[in-house]
């Protein structure tokens, strides 16, 4: 019988909307971890008593925290932050950037709900040495809040590139929240607010020294990512969530006699002004061609 019982713990941030998606992604991390695992559930406000249910089943070493709960408590603890207690009130990922370190009694591990597991792995929430305080899973592209100069002069955080922090693995005595709170504060590093959340955790990550989870193990899904005996988990992102279902055959397949894959990781480049500025340009290509659609310019004639 598997050991449930541990000390490391992975936190989530769940609604009711993917609440059922959760379950099935909870299910594989449990099945598939070779480390005994306790899981942290934030609930957003939106979960009901049935989600509650369906989520303590996971096993004894699940815990649920209310969003009253998590309120009374980040009340508490952001009242010397005013940037970060106005971000949170805001901003639903401000749960998942200030809460889960103020509610996690040593290291702590982050997973998107969206993120499924389909084969046996080990070391995933191990950091490889002293000089590691952070692990993150690879983006496709430097999907960041600010713009490209905001990198030049001094006193700019620097950022490594690609980081995608559907998954997090932290070194608690290292999360520091004066940082945060500065960067926060810094409007020319919120341009674009939906990602601020993944750029905060980058530059937080150079700062205490960061590395990324092998790409080929740990895959940010793209509509034309397909399967191989060396992938572990899948980050089902909006434009590959479609793509799930038929993974779900997959990584419920009893493969528990299966060697435990190693995840290795790797030291990310720094995130520089030309990769940024491109992505920057594409951004506006994509908001510019929506544009013209908007418009009714070069539409497509259906039958």
């Amino acid at each position: 019988m598997k050991d449930t019982t541990s000390d490391l713990e992975v936190h989530f941030l769940i609604c009711h909307k993917d609440a059922k998606m959760a379950g099935h992604c909870l299910d594989s991390l449990f099945k598939y971890s070779e480390t005994p695992l306790k899981f942290i559930i934030h609930d957003d406000g939106s979960l009901t008593k049935e989600d509650y249910t369906n989520m303590l089943n996971k096993g004894e070493n699940t815990k649920i925290i209310s969003r009253k709960e998590s309120d009374e408590c980040m009340e508490e603890n952001l009242r010397k932050y005013p940037h970060c207690y106005k971000y949170r009130k805001e901003h639903i990922y401000a749960l998942k950037l200030l809460d889960i370190a103020f509610m996690s009694q040593n290291n702590f591990g982050f997973c998107d709900s969206d993120i499924l597991f389909f084969r046996p792995f080990k070391n995933l929430f191990k950091f490889p040495d002293l000089q590691t305080s952070a692990l993150f899973m690879q983006d496709y592209t430097s999907s960041y809040s600010m713009l490209p100069w905001t990198l030049l002069g001094a006193n700019k955080p620097k950022l490594p590139s690609k980081i995608n922090s559907g998954l997090i693995f932290f070194r608690k005595e290292n999360y520091d929240l004066d940082f945060i709170e500065w960067f926060l504060k810094n409007k020319t590093f919120r341009h674009k607010v939906g990602w601020l959340e993944q750029t905060c955790w980058a530059a937080l990550g150079h700062r205490v020294g960061c590395r990324q989870w092998n790409p080929e193990k740990i895959v940010l899904m793209r509509p034309w990512t397909e399967d191989s005996p060396q992938l572990v988990a899948g980050h089902f992102v909006k434009e590959s969530r479609y793509r799930m279902e038929n993974f779900l055959s997959i990584s419920q397949q009893n493969l528990t006699d299966s060697s435990p894959i190693e995840i290795d990781t790797f030291n990310p480049n720094d995130c520089n002004l030309l990769e940024l500025g491109l992505v920057h340009a594409k951004r506006q290509l994509k908001r510019t061609k929506n544009y013209k659609k908007f418009l009714g310019i070069n539409q497509k004639v259906t039958n």
